[in-house]
């Protein structure tokens, strides 16, 4: 955690440093902080893209083949050994990896815990000085370093982003079993992220719901180039 929370802290440095030398004077609504957290959450996602793009790729194949792996499934369901045979053998002919959706998933939850650290004492994490005079305003909130002081703030915002984001994967993914198994989460996920993040860093939940934002986007410009492609 010491070593992700350090590289954490080292690239939102040089994107403050970066944001610091483009404006002449601190915005007075939020701080530079704020935008080095923003920034971070778009050059993270752009980062991943790629392992987001075939986690998309490898769901559409999944959800393709999905009535074929129920019949595997319903013929060995008495030898689970051979099920798992046959089912390995049946992805790795057709190209669909198990895991393969599970990546981008952890690779957000590693993120997540690095800003985690970095959000409980950004100065210290960031700077590598705890009383260092810099601004972690917001607009509403004065310390990006403590939790939202308004409840219906990013706490909601965080929530909403969420329900939004699984509303149109489960949307891209209906032919997916697996989707459908999980359109009681796209209800109660949201909620556990509305009590977290009122509990955590304001910085945290500024973080998450930018990234929030960014996936939708992101789904939203992938579902209409594809629907473009099929117009064509």
């Amino acid at each position: 955690m010491a070593f992700l929370r350090n590289i954490m802290g080292l690239v939102l440095k040089y994107i403050y440093e970066f944001v610091k030398s483009i404006f002449t004077v601190e915005p007075a609504s939020f701080s530079y902080l704020a935008i080095s957290i923003i920034i971070i959450s778009i050059v993270f996602k752009i980062v991943l893209f790629p392992i987001f793009l075939s986690s998309i790729k490898n769901q559409k194949i999944t959800a393709q083949f999905a009535d074929e792996q129920k019949k595997i499934r319903e013929r060995y369901k008495h030898d689970p050994q051979a099920m798992n045979m046959k089912l390995m053998e049946f992805n790795k002919e057709h190209g669909i990896k198990q895991l393969g959706g599970c990546l981008p998933m952890i690779l957000q939850i590693i993120l997540v815990f690095a800003m985690f650290a970095v959000m409980r004492e950004p100065l210290l994490y960031i700077f590598g000085d705890a009383n260092a005079a810099v601004s972690k305003n917001f607009f509403w909130i004065s310390d990006l370093s403590k939790p939202d002081p308004v409840l219906y703030g990013l706490p909601l915002i965080n929530a909403i982003t969420q329900y939004l984001y699984l509303e149109i994967s489960n949307r891209d993914q209906k032919d997916n079993p697996a989707a459908k198994s999980m359109e009681t989460m796209k209800y109660i996920f949201p909620v556990i992220i509305f009590f977290s993040a009122k509990s955590f860093s304001a910085g945290l939940a500024l973080y998450w719901a930018c990234t929030n934002v960014v996936e939708i986007l992101l789904r939203l410009g992938l579902t209409a180039y594809e629907n473009r492609k099929m117009d064509k």
